[in-house]
């Protein structure tokens, strides 16, 4: 067995394990070593702990023999959980803390209250007083994972110093901020722009020396943010103290809706109404729980959710509770905002009962998330679509503007079609809407790619809804088409297969036209599914995904993209880990989306508005080479295809740089023009590296 570490700021060492009994023995991480073994019996949950929490453990992957990989994915997933809470300061810990004048000085942790959620610390400088502060006054001194600093965070930022006294050294001062803006960068970083929290009318000292009220462009290592209270409460001992109901739902709302709010989005009155259907129970008959109280229910409950409103993000208490369940609780977050909108009375119901679906499909994920054999549907059909062409995706206000009409919506067409097919071979069509189950980032087995593949997978026919918002560019017939990847395609179906052949709905707009339309699309299906049904459908492959031992071209570092060889696949991050050709041993952990095999791609896989890497440059390791190290790829989007000589000729420009921003290197610039097949190469989809 092979096991590799690796962190945001260095690569650990690698050590070789060999036949180590799972059941025996766990794995203890140290920053001097990867893992060691443990000779004597000792529980997992208890011997994956980090004893140095000036860094963060990244990644863990691992190659071992098939039998072993069911208990992996368990470790796995007690990995994830203690990973997240290193935010929450333990005794020994380097952490900033509040003084006075909401300033934040360098301290070390002595001891956690949990019953006043206090820290007794010690001051570095060695001063005596206020060595009693609050759980929200800390922030542990660790750069902050990109997810945890958003608009609207707060954090502690560096500004300004202070000399020695009588009782201090002297140091540096911290001042909590808020951010206000994040720029993305061509690396894929941001930088953070943001204003103090606190100014003199708080109380706060303003005349120190380096004082500005506004701070821009800090990098993610020069921020730090204060732990969420309820991880205190997440260990095993202290939840044998913890006394709560039994509950099937969550509910986290903002107290402003349920005084301000319309009646139509009142967290009360939705939750009231749901309990009332679905004889379920939630933490609404809980009154002013304790924190400890909140941690246990969030953990307990089977749904999480979530209300969420411009109340709902300004609220600190529900900021800490989203993040929780979204962290540290594996279990199902609706978000009953942004995937399921009240706006108004007048589709309180049609809302309300898809909150209902999701809350039932969510409560079968969570009886049934420890079943690795457990059923999913299968469908004789498929149905591809775009939601800007659904009247009913604008009814239920999922989007905003639709083109279309009642006669072109896919999601009466599939209904319909559903209807008429029970007469003869009574098939079932997969519908996104209705098939897709909740999933957070913290459900490391069920996400909503991996269940489109398994659709995918198991079906017979695709139906595809094509229009110039499902292809981006143009519709069918128009100039473009010919050019763009998904008219080359169904070109080479449609000449290959007679049975699929386009059915053209534009020219609808009567009753009597749409049910013809139907007609000749049921009796394509029957013809299909009726065929296919004697034999089961086959096993989906991608050979456009790579694999272990795979030359590829792959994401290092600012948008450039270098030769290398896959190591491993993690299925629950979606990441390779590649082996660089010129032995740099940094940035070796990619996104799937960014790596791509190092062979000729397929005409038909390639068109306009298509993205691809290109080589443009070369580069040297050292200054002071005589000759190039090797060739710089960069990712691109295919503009104009044109035919010369015989050979088929593809222009573009850079997708990561706007062209002021082109890197400045030899031989770069932000077009490309004129390069043949030979030259590009594509990243996989989601759906390729899932069905590969």
């Amino acid at each position: 067995m092979f096991v590799e570490a690796v962190n945001e700021q260095f690569r650990l060492s690698v050590e070789q394990v060999q036949n180590v009994p799972w059941e025996k023995n766990a794995f203890h991480c140290t920053p001097t070593s990867t893992f060691h073994r443990l000779s004597s019996p000792i529980d997992i949950p208890e011997s994956i702990k980090m004893h140095n929490h000036n860094f963060r453990l990244q990644l863990v992957t691992i190659h071992m023999e098939q039998a072993n990989l069911n208990r992996w994915n368990e470790l796995k997933k007690i990995l994830y959980k203690r990973l997240v809470k290193t935010n929450f300061p333990k005794p020994g810990d380097k952490i900033y803390a509040k003084y006075f004048q909401h300033q934040f000085f360098p301290a070390t942790v002595d001891v956690y209250d949990s019953s006043n959620q206090t820290f007794n610390i010690t001051w570095d400088d060695g001063d005596p007083e206020g060595r009693v502060v609050s759980v929200s006054d800390v922030a542990l001194n660790r750069i902050p994972g990109v997810s945890e600093i958003g608009v609207g965070s707060n954090v502690l930022f560096e500004q300004g110093s202070y000399g020695a006294s009588s009782d201090t050294t002297g140091g540096t001062r911290w001042h909590m901020g808020k951010i206000t803006n994040m720029t993305k960068q061509p690396d894929g970083s941001y930088l953070y722009d943001g204003e103090h929290v606190f100014g003199e009318g708080h109380g706060k000292w303003v005349t120190y020396p380096g004082y500005e009220r506004h701070f821009k462009g800090l990098q993610l290592a020069q921020l730090r943010v204060s732990p969420n209270a309820l991880d205190a409460f997440e260990s095993d001992s202290a939840q044998s103290k913890i006394k709560v109901p039994d509950i099937d739902i969550f509910v986290c709302y903002a107290d402003a809706d349920v005084a301000h709010g319309a009646s139509s989005i009142n967290p009360m009155r939705i939750v009231g109404d749901i309990e009332s259907k679905m004889k379920l129970k939630t933490n609404m008959k809980v009154r002013n729980p304790t924190l400890a109280q909140v941690s246990m229910m969030i953990q307990k409950a089977k749904v999480f959710l979530a209300f969420v409103s411009n109340e709902f993000a300004a609220d600190e208490k529900c900021q800490q509770q989203f993040q929780f369940a979204k962290k540290s609780a594996t279990i199902p977050v609706i978000n009953s905002e942004l995937y399921i909108h009240f706006k108004d009375e007048s589709v309180y119901n049609q809302k309300l009962q898809e909150v209902i679906n999701a809350v039932s499909k969510s409560l079968k994920v969570a009886e049934t998330s420890n079943d690795s054999k457990k059923e999913t549907t299968v469908c004789d059909g498929f149905i591809s679509y775009c939601w800007l062409n659904s009247w009913s995706s604008k009814q239920a206000q999922e989007v905003s503007l639709v083109k279309g009409n009642e006669f072109t919506d896919p999601r009466r067409i599939k209904k319909d079609l559903e209807s008429k097919l029970a007469k003869s071979v009574g098939s079932k069509l997969w519908l996104d809407v209705e098939q897709l189950s909740a999933a957070n980032q913290g459900d490391l087995n069920s996400s909503m790619f991996q269940q489109i593949a398994q659709g995918l997978s198991t079906t017979r026919v695709v139906l595809t809804f094509i229009s110039s918002e499902y292809s981006k560019i143009g519709e069918p017939g128009s100039d473009d088409w010919d050019k763009m990847q998904v008219g080359m395609v169904l070109s080479q179906i449609e000449a290959s297969n007679k049975n699929s052949e386009r059915i053209d709905f534009r020219s609808v707009k009567n009753e009597k036209d749409y049910q013809a339309k139907l007609d000749a699309i049921v009796s394509r299906l029957t013809t299909t599914i009726k065929a296919k049904a004697k034999k089961p459908p086959p096993v989906t492959t991608s050979n456009k995904a790579p694999k272990i031992g795979d030359h590829v071209i792959a994401h290092w570092n600012g948008g450039q993209f270098f030769f290398s060889t896959i190591v491993s696949f993690d299925k629950d991050s979606m990441c390779f880990t590649v082996d660089w050709d010129d032995g740099d041993t940094s940035g070796r952990v990619v996104k799937y989306n960014e790596v791509a095999k190092n062979v000729q791609v397929e005409k038909a896989d390639v068109g306009v508005g298509t993205k691809v890497l290109f080589p443009q440059g070369q580069y040297k390791l050292d200054a002071n080479d005589t000759s190039y190290s090797g060739f710089r790829y960069f990712e691109g989007e295919v503009t104009d295809i044109k035919e010369k000589d015989g050979k088929r000729l593809y222009s573009g420009h850079h997708t990561r740089y706007s062209k002021d921003q082109t890197p400045k290197y030899q031989g770069v610039s932000y077009e490309f023009s004129d390069y043949d097949l030979d030259s590009l190469r594509l990243a996989p989809t989601a759906f390729d590296v899932l069905c590969a």
